[in-house]
């Protein structure tokens, strides 16, 4: 195996990685412009060759130290390797160990990534060989998945039985729903008002999701759905499109709009419109005992998905003092927002 570090066209990008089950947000040509544009990253993306066929494929971003061009690699929900749903992970490891060899020991990097492969499918042992350490913040991404190949009186007949009475609320007051990407603009601003009367900051910010909505083709546009009663705006939600998977990435839903349960009725707009768009999987978008709110986990979990946890995030770096100095400001920082 071999790793090749090369520029990407967005076309090309998007054809290579569509071929992986694993694919997510952060691994999308147009997520890592975004960031780098509105974040000071520089975007580098490679595949992983065997032979003739690409195994792999990994969408880095990178922040460097001026005059000097080295810092921190990092790399979320990547590499991307599993084709089919059982894929056995063993060649996790050796792509572990290409990224180590091009930008630890070739470029004396420091390189935080986070695959997106379980705990029980990784192994301990083959992380340490590859030359990584775990690292305890952030805790492993969890989520839940809805599976939207049943029918629809299925899916609903799966929902928590008060979940699905919220449901019946919102629909017996009459609450509407518009949906598309032409509801998206009233859907921001309600996030980005959320956000300031909360005092809530977010990696999901109203400005890294209009650039990401004008970087997408208009095919796989984040998705948006408002709710409404009369002239009453009452809330909205947006949801990610890639490859079979919908993933809930926003819901903004005022306080009128709690009481009406409002939020039911779009989460349960949006399951049904991604299965009529042809998506094979719904994402709840993060599920964590510890980092997410109780409230928003028991709405979440009332939806009945599978829930699943990733390995985790690891950590390699080459021993000299510039690479620990980058890691020990990295975990600084990590630390500083863990509160």
């Amino acid at each position: 195996m071999r790793l090749v570090v090369r520029e990407f066209s967005q076309s090309e990008w998007t054809e290579i990685v569509s071929e992986f089950q694993d694919l997510s947000l952060m691994q999308l040509w147009e997520y890592g412009e975004a960031k780098a544009a509105l974040e000071s990253w520089r975007v580098e993306r490679a595949v992983f060759v065997e032979g003739d066929r690409v195994a792999g494929a990994a969408q880095a971003l990178l922040r460097t130290v001026p005059w000097v061009g080295r810092g921190l690699v990092r790399i979320n929900r990547g590499p991307l390797w599993r084709r089919l749903p059982d894929e056995p992970a063993g060649r996790v490891a050796a792509m572990l160990a290409e990224i180590r060899r091009h930008w630890v020991e070739g470029r004396r990097m420091y390189v935080r990534v986070a695959p997106p492969v379980r705990d029980a499918d990784l192994g301990a042992a083959a992380v340490d060989g590859a030359g990584y350490a775990r690292v305890a913040w952030p805790p492993a991404w969890s989520s839940a998945r809805l599976d939207l190949t049943a029918d629809i009186a299925t899916l609903r007949a799966r929902l928590d039985q008060k979940w699905r009475n919220g449901l019946n609320k919102a629909e017996r007051l009459g609450v509407t729903v518009q949906d598309g990407v032409e509801q998206f603009p009233v859907v921001v601003a309600e996030h980005a008002a959320m956000l300031r009367a909360r005092g809530y900051e977010t990696t999901v910010s109203p400005e890294l999701l209009e650039r990401l909505q004008r970087l997408l083709p208009p095919g796989r546009r984040l998705w948006a759905l408002r709710a409404s009663l009369g002239d009453a705006s009452l809330g909205g939600v947006l949801v990610a499109r890639y490859g079979d998977v919908a993933e809930y990435l926003v819901g903004a839903v005022g306080e009128e709009g709690r009481r009406m349960n409002v939020g039911n009725l779009l989460l349960w707009a949006a399951l049904c419109r991604m299965k009529a768009l042809g998506c094979r999987w719904f994402d709840l978008g993060g599920m964590d005992a510890e980092r997410t709110p109780a409230g928003i986990l028991h709405f979440k979990a009332g939806l009945g998905g599978s829930e699943y946890r990733l390995a985790g995030e690891f950590e390699s770096e080459g021993g000299d003092w510039l690479s620990q100095a980058v890691r020990w400001r990295v975990n600084r920082a990590v630390q500083k927002v863990r509160g």
